[in-house]
């Protein structure tokens, strides 16, 4: 109590000049309408701004949820998608949905690590065994094709990416053009090499390169990326083709991981075929 009072007789002075500071503004507010409605817009701008970044960061803490919310829908959307499915029927006519199967399913996962700058890249997914992924499965993102899954634990995989020295798929120019063979030669991340396409076959900068039918890991016309540019290789009949990658690899974060229902079918059946001959 003594030390209170020696405060108080040490800084009576400031203390008494803050209280009639206060009170001078309590009048002014009180009896000039002019300054009480500049005190109250200044208030009210003070308080939007504070409610603005209070909200801004609880939506920040939400935005991880909602893109996984997101990840899930559109995983449930792709497998509905008509790509998803084969024809089961034998006849030639016009079907109902009854009659295709569902070929391929998606799930959704969320990249944990990635790499780009490497020769050999790879991406860490957070599903795995337990969520039903396989190695060889394909991976696709919101925009296009990401890679391959190479190893599986529990809950986690790794994948091949576009951006690997091993990796390569093939590829049609357009929905129904010419088929190629894309790999990646360690260059920019964005960009990818396109071979097998013959010259005397037109093509443009900004044509679309989609995956064809001939890839089990993938649906058909799932997009890759889109011609950037080209020209004539003067030691074969093929086009030096190189093309812009649709995924954006410095910033994805959400993948789905694609499983071909019927890939044990074809294995076995093509694998049989090989011993036959």
């Amino acid at each position: 109590m003594r030390n209170i009072f020696s405060l108080l007789v040490r800084y009576h002075a400031f203390i008494l000049f803050i209280l009639l500071e206060v009170s001078s503004v309590v009048l002014i507010v009180n009896n000039k309408s002019y300054h009480r409605a500049a005190f109250i817009n200044s208030s009210s701008v003070i308080s939007a701004k504070v409610f603005t970044v209070y909200n801004n960061f609880i939506e920040y803490l939400y935005l991880s949820k909602e893109n996984k919310r997101l990840a899930d829908e559109n995983a449930l959307l792709r497998n509905q998608l008509r790509n998803s499915f084969y024809d089961a029927s034998f006849q030639q006519i016009a079907v109902n949905d009854s009659v295709y199967k569902q070929m391929y399913k998606y799930i959704p996962a969320k990249v944990v690590n990635i790499t780009i700058n490497k020769l050999n890249n790879y991406i860490t997914i957070d599903k795995g065994k337990k969520q039903g992924v396989d190695i060889k499965n394909g991976v696709i993102g919101p925009n296009g094709i990401v890679g391959i899954i190479k190893d599986v634990s529990e809950n986690y995989a790794t994948v091949i990416p576009v951006l690997h020295n091993d990796f390569k798929v093939s590829a049609r120019v357009g929905t129904g053009g010419n088929l190629g063979s894309l790999s990646w030669d360690g260059g920019s991340p964005e960009i990818a090499q396109l071979d097998g396409i013959p010259k005397q076959i037109k093509i443009a900068k900004g044509e679309k390169i989609y995956t064809g039918s001939e890839t089990k890991k993938f649906p058909e016309n799932i997009l890759i990326g889109t011609i950037d540019s080209f020209t004539p290789n003067t030691n074969d009949n093929f086009y030096d083709i190189e093309i812009k990658l649709s995924t954006n690899f410095r910033s994805i974060s959400y993948v789905y991981v694609v499983t071909n229902l019927m890939k044990n079918e074809l294995d076995s059946l093509e694998q049989n075929s090989q011993h036959d001959h």
